[in-house]
């Protein structure tokens, strides 16, 4: 792979990669299935559900009213199991958008969008936005720091810019 802008092998332009897999409750969940109809923001999560992944899941959670409004989804992905996952949703009450599994196998979908760092075994946070023709609108990787999380303003102008 040759890496590109933001250090990840996509570009915003090209085509999202598609991926199937089991949310918190076991049902898969293809995103291709929502083109044509939604916006969508992915959230990629390295892994272990810690204290700074809810910060950063909670986020997401926080804005779900204002994402609907820009005619937008939010699907989390977290490479950990769908037991963990729903476990781990639970105790916050849920989150209202499906948290996917990148399991099985570990961080497939994360290698996919090159955000896996293969020699420490966790994958790097990152939001990509996906408008409803199935195109890379944006794409943010995020630092090692604790909490770190987009700039709502920044990510509502792109949806913004999508209506």
């Amino acid at each position: 792979m040759i890496l590109r802008e933001q250090n990840v092998c996509l570009n915003a332009g090209e085509d999202a990669l598609d991926f199937n897999l089991p949310d918190q409750d076991g049902n898969y969940v293809k995103l291709s299935n929502y083109y044509n109809d939604h916006n969508i923001v992915v959230t990629l999560n390295p892994g272990k559900l810690n204290d700074s992944c809810r910060d950063y899941l909670l986020f997401y959670k926080e804005h779900l009213m204002e994402f609907s409004a820009l005619d937008t989804l939010v699907l989390g992905i977290n490479m950990d199991f769908v037991d963990v996952n729903k476990e781990w949703t639970e105790s916050i009450d849920g989150l209202g958008f499906p948290l996917l599994s990148d399991q099985s196998p570990l961080g497939g979908v994360t290698l996919k969008y090159d955000c896996f760092v293969p020699g420490e075994g966790y994958g790097k946070r990152a939001v990509f936005v996906i408008d409803k023709k199935g195109i890379l609108r944006h794409i943010e990787v995020f630092s090692g720091d604790q909490g770190a999380c987009p700039d709502l303003n920044s990510l509502l102008d792109v949806l913004r810019s999508l209506t």
